[in-house]
């Protein structure tokens, strides 16, 4: 977990290399997501969607998601989850269980 005391955020962001699939313009595209919390994740990609675009994303051992591209980075981009408050805690909740002491 990366800490979180110069951040503000509503959920703790865990470090953890997932495989996952994008789905951009229609087509599944294999990436990696590094950092990941209860409400976003960055992707490591040279892939450079459109930005305020939706996506759908599916994480390995996580599930399928929406989300908005909100901003690129110099190795990829962010992505805000689409989510209720309650399905954000839910994933936040699972995280938390298997990534704590990782």
């Amino acid at each position: 977990m990366v800490d979180s005391s110069t951040e503000r955020r509503l959920f703790p962001r865990y470090c953890h290399d997932f495989k996952a699939l994008i789905n951009i313009d229609g087509d599944w595209v294999t990436t990696n997501c590094r950092d990941i919390s209860g409400c976003g994740i960055r992707f490591i990609s040279d892939l450079r969607p459109t930005l305020k675009t939706s996506i759908q994303v599916h994480i390995d051992n996580l599930g399928r998601f929406e989300g908005t591209v909100l901003r690129f980075e110099e190795d990829g981009f962010i992505v805000h989850l689409n989510a209720s408050e309650f399905i954000m805690q839910q994933l936040a909740d699972q995280l938390s269980r298997d990534f704590v002491g990782t």
